[in-house]
């Protein structure tokens, strides 16, 4: 029973500081947005080899 209480005892603690951290200086999240890219350069480039077996001219 003694090993019961002393988890709880400590479970508790760590929740209330686990709070108290959270009110006082939550964690700030520094994502970025990642940089885009431009598809439709890439299609202007691309060589399209897929259409000349079933090219009609």
């Amino acid at each position: 029973m003694r090993v019961v209480t002393a988890f709880g005892a400590a479970f508790t603690l760590a929740a209330i500081a686990f709070t108290i951290t959270m009110l006082i200086k939550p964690p700030v999240s520094e994502a970025k947005p990642a940089a885009s890219i431009d598809t439709y350069s890439l299609t202007l480039s691309a060589e399209s080899m897929l259409g000349k077996n079933y090219d009609c001219n």
